[in-house]
């Protein structure tokens, strides 16, 4: 619980503080560093994988601008939902073991959450590289 508490909360932290500038860039604020982009795919296939987008979008959520997340990875969105829903989750696992109550389990809820990222980040795929 405590990996995913932290790597969750590092995710939401790092959306908030970097900033998208343009339709391609990823910027560190202070110093005004541009990340290099990253999708190998892209880089030697020519067209964006099923992931391009996701950290444009992840950080536009977090600057309070869902319909730009929605145009770099619409399905980065249910992706956001699912991380940071991880915080308050796991913050509470954590508190019921220190209280020697059992961990809440979730059934199937998880295994849903995974087939419908799966099936939204193809399906959003498709629909940007074959249809549109």
């Amino acid at each position: 619980h405590w990996a995913m508490l932290l790597g969750s909360i590092g995710v939401v932290v790092l959306a908030a503080i970097l900033q998208v500038r343009g339709p391609e860039t990823v910027v560190v604020p202070v110093v005004n560093f541009a990340l290099p982009g990253t999708c190998t795919y892209k880089s030697v296939v020519g067209v964006e994988c099923p992931g391009c987008g996701l950290t444009r979008c992840f950080i536009s959520l977090a600057h309070g601008r869902p319909v730009a997340a929605w145009n770099f990875n619409p399905a980065g969105i249910l992706f956001f939902a699912i991380v940071a829903g991880q915080i308050p989750f796991r913050g509470i696992q954590l508190w019921r073991i220190r209280q020697g109550l059992p961990e809440y389990r979730l059934g199937r809820i998880p295994h849903f959450l995974l087939g419908s990222l799966i099936v939204s980040l193809l399906t959003q795929w498709i629909v940007r590289t074959f249809i549109a």
